[in-house]
């Protein structure tokens, strides 16, 4: 798959409130229907009749039936197979200041943009790919989410970008009105170590990160432009809140 192009990058800095902070935003995502999915609820459908059958064959007829086992079985198989399907592989994500992020439940699995590597398609699942960790987003069931984050990537990290130009032209344009815009949050940052210093970063109040692609410096070693995106920082950087 060819690089993405470097395009013209816009005004990517997060909004500040009166007093100065600025604050970080997301878009939140939730699966799409798909024809997987409507397929899936169908088997799952007739699969709890059929179990139904089986069980009443089974348990409460009064006439025992030599084939409800059979029923129960295969009922049984067909609503676990729609239950599996349906779900799998089908979760929020999160797109924005912060990286990209998949919810399970109340947790977040995030990888900012300074730590992602590459961002590529293979077999319709988009991979977000970092050193320790990957993300996999159904590109079926996450048409917008998928032009989201090819979208913020080119701007913010073009060369981490691995998708044919084509292939992103397929796919929704972005808008202003897709998904749910959120505050950032469970973004962690102690526990990283400063990007230009490695100094430890042990108290979220020490760190300052780039509003740009993430990446953490402590506050007593913010250089005048990020180390991973070459955006200035200095009254840039961003305060956790």
């Amino acid at each position: 798959m060819a690089k993405a192009k470097r395009t013209k990058k816009k005004d990517r800095r997060t909004k500040q409130s009166p007093a100065g902070e600025r604050k970080r935003r997301e878009r939140r995502f939730v699966p799409e229907q798909t024809h997987a999915s409507v397929a899936s609820v169908i088997v799952g459908m007739a699969g709890a009749g059929v179990l139904g059958a089986g069980v009443w064959a089974q348990w409460i007829s009064d006439q025992g039936y030599s084939f409800a086992p059979y029923l129960v079985a295969a009922g049984a198989a067909a609503l676990a197979a729609g239950m599996w399907f349906g779900d799998a592989g089908a979760l929020p994500v999160r797109v924005g200041d912060a990286g990209v992020a998949i919810e399970k439940g109340s947790e977040l699995t995030r990888l900012a943009w300074c730590d992602i590597e590459t961002i590529c398609l293979e077999k319709k699942q988009l991979l977000i790919r970092g050193r320790e960790l990957t993300l996999s987003i159904p590109v079926g069931a996450h048409p917008k989410a998928t032009a989201w984050v090819l979208s913020e990537g080119i701007q913010r990290l073009p060369e981490i970008v691995d998708v044919r130009p084509s292939i992103i032209d397929s796919l929704p344009e972005p808008r202003k009105g897709d998904g749910e815009l959120r505050l950032v949050e469970g973004h962690q940052v102690t526990g990283r170590r400063c990007a230009a210093s490695d100094v430890l970063i042990s108290y979220e109040r020490d760190a300052r990160i780039c509003a740009n692609c993430g990446q953490v410096y402590h506050k007593n070693h913010v250089p005048a432009a990020c180390e991973t995106c070459a955006e200035p920082l200095g009254s840039n950087a961003v305060t956790p809140s």
